[in-house]
């Protein structure tokens, strides 16, 4: 069964680049929604190798490039300036873009971006500190620097076991995100690789 927000993504209207990133910027009350939108755009994007999120360069289908990564990483930042989270509905929409890319031709990058807002939505999702998004995204800022040994609530961890299958064990993110939120755990603790069969 299709993914209804892939769906979406391929129906939703396309926009320039330049103006979704100012209707996310100008936006007061609604930016997780309009960076949703953006998202599906990129997603759309790297699926067909076609629309504004790909003008300029040559891209081809199902490959997400370093301007993806980029773009996606700007638009996360955009809509956070107000100190929020990354929230669960931009999370998934960056699941869908690496569930639709076959190809990586970003030096990793996506893997880097993708772990970091997904562990970012699940420490706020349990009630965690956490830093800004355009500290917490930054490329060159290690993810251990602010996910040390993250507890992790019930809620969240079903979501993210759900949600982790869609990767390899290999991916490079998922063994990110379980250095993350393995990272000085008690050892009575369960740990997340063996709930999510992934070797730290």
């Amino acid at each position: 069964m299709r993914n209804i927000r892939l769906e979406q993504s391929l129906r939703c209207e396309q926009r320039e680049v330049a103006d979704m990133i100012a209707d996310i910027a100008a936006s007061e009350i609604d930016s997780c929604v309009r960076s949703v939108e953006a998202l599906a755009q990129v997603c759309r994007g790297v699926i067909t190798g076609e629309g504004p999120t790909t003008s300029g360069r040559v891209h081809f289908s199902r490959t997400i490039d370093v301007e993806d990564t980029v773009l996606c990483a700007r638009i996360l930042v955009a809509a956070g300036r107000h100190g929020e989270p990354v929230s669960r509905a931009e999370v998934d929409t960056l699941f869908d873009i690496h569930t639709v890319a076959d190809e990586r031709r970003d030096g990793g990058r996506f893997d880097d971006l993708i772990a970091k807002a997904i562990v970012h939505h699940v420490m706020s999702a349990s009630g965690l500190d956490v830093p800004g998004r355009e500290l917490a995204l930054a490329r060159a800022r290690p993810l251990d620097a602010w996910a040390s040994g993250a507890r992790i609530d019930g809620e969240a961890r079903g979501w993210l076991k759900t949600r982790l299958r869609e990767f390899s064990p290999a991916s490079p993110a998922a063994r990110t995100i379980a250095r993350a939120l393995l990272n000085e755990r008690p050892p009575e603790d369960v740990t997340l690789a063996a709930t999510f069969d992934i070797a730290a």
